[in-house]
């Protein structure tokens, strides 16, 4: 199989070609504290939060091992007893996980249609979990219509938004992805109720997991996240890689290739008779007719020395033949996975 770095691989989610070798990381004196999280922190951690809630305009922010973890944490702290916790049913399998869990506490947890909130929901306070970004659709979260629920209820809306970080963003044009702070960004949207976690191990290579929002709710989940208590912070290497990644000035250049390799690829997926699904993002997915054709193209493909991903979408019923862009692909690379999904799609093509 191809490596990452080979220049064949369409699988990685590193959207932004960033590697971190040791060598170019800030040194760091301990590892880590030895301690939990709530007791002591690198100061790295501040400054990584800080950073990213400043670029989102957010009040507060802080750090977590993994996306899980920090959704662990923030639906320990918020959700009551009687509160009700509404989670989109195609959520990502870990916020399901996270959400089931606070069942116990006797929050009241139920699903409602991928991207179609409720036009009524009971009247209490209820907190809305959704992943910003949908693979499966290529569509983003209606946030602003979620926030108006937080809103009649007193809640919060929550969303995972570790697809999109470092991809979607503010955008300050008609073209281009925009500045990779998140898809509330993207779409306009304040923080206004709304709780954000994105992890940096997708498109800034590094994992670590920043929550932002206003400063009290942050705050609560500090005090009062169980992972917070029982477990490490993130390390010294996890929080250099995410600063490293954040302050990098080839970023906007960057974020311009890989908009324009994603486009390209998507014009050349039409253009063999492969629609590709969604908005433009940086996963260039096209359905296929069933799971078994969609597996025998990717043998195939590998065969060429092509590898490229057989997604079932959480969304949608049927399987998607899918390729993940990167900034650090070569236009080579692009031509060699084109060449062969020319070659091994031809007979469907041709009927």
């Amino acid at each position: 199989m191809a490596g990452s770095r080979g220049g064949t691989d369409f699988t990685s989610a590193l959207f932004l070609g960033q590697h971190h070798p040791s060598a170019a990381l800030a040194p760091w004196t301990e590892f880590t504290t030895g301690v939990p999280a709530v007791l002591r922190e690198l100061p790295a951690a501040a400054e990584l939060a800080s950073l990213v809630a400043a670029q989102q305009g957010a009040d507060g922010g802080l750090v977590a091992r993994s996306a899980l973890h920090g959704m662990m944490d923030v639906l320990q702290s918020l959700p009551r007893p009687g509160d009700v916790l509404l989670v989109d049913e195609a959520a990502y399998p870990l916020t399901q996980w996270a959400c089931r869990a606070s069942l116990p506490r006797g929050v009241r947890v139920a699903t409602y249609p991928h991207f179609r909130p409720p036009g009524v929901v009971p009247p209490v306070k209820t907190f809305l979990v959704t992943d910003g970004w949908c693979q499966g659709c290529g569509r983003p979260a209606p946030l602003a219509a979620l926030q108006a629920i937080a809103a009649r209820t007193g809640g919060q809306v929550i969303v995972d938004d570790s697809l999109a970080f470092g991809v979607l963003g503010r955008a300050t044009g008609p073209q281009g992805f925009g500045d990779g702070t998140g898809t509330a960004r993207w779409l306009g949207v304040s923080h206004d109720r709304l709780l954000w976690l994105g992890s940096l191990a997708k498109a800034y290579g590094t994992p670590v997991t920043v929550i932002t929002g206003d400063a009290a709710t942050v705050g609560l989940v500090a005090r009062n996240g169980g992972n917070r208590m029982h477990s490490s912070p993130p390390s010294a290497a996890d929080l250099a890689a995410g600063l490293g990644a954040l302050r990098s000035s080839s970023l906007p250049r960057l974020r311009r290739r890989l908009w324009r390799l994603t486009l390209w690829l998507r014009r050349t997926f039409a253009g063999l008779g492969l629609p590709p699904l969604g908005l433009p993002f940086p996963i260039v997915g096209t359905r296929v007719d069933s799971l078994p054709l969609a597996r025998r193209w990717r043998s195939a493909l590998a065969a060429r020395g092509v590898q490229v991903l057989v997604q079932l979408p959480r969304c949608r019923p049927g399987a998607v033949l899918s390729a993940v862009v990167r900034a650090d692909h070569t236009q080579a690379d692009l031509d060699a996975l084109v060449r062969g999904l020319a070659a091994v799609t031809w007979d469907r093509r041709a009927a």
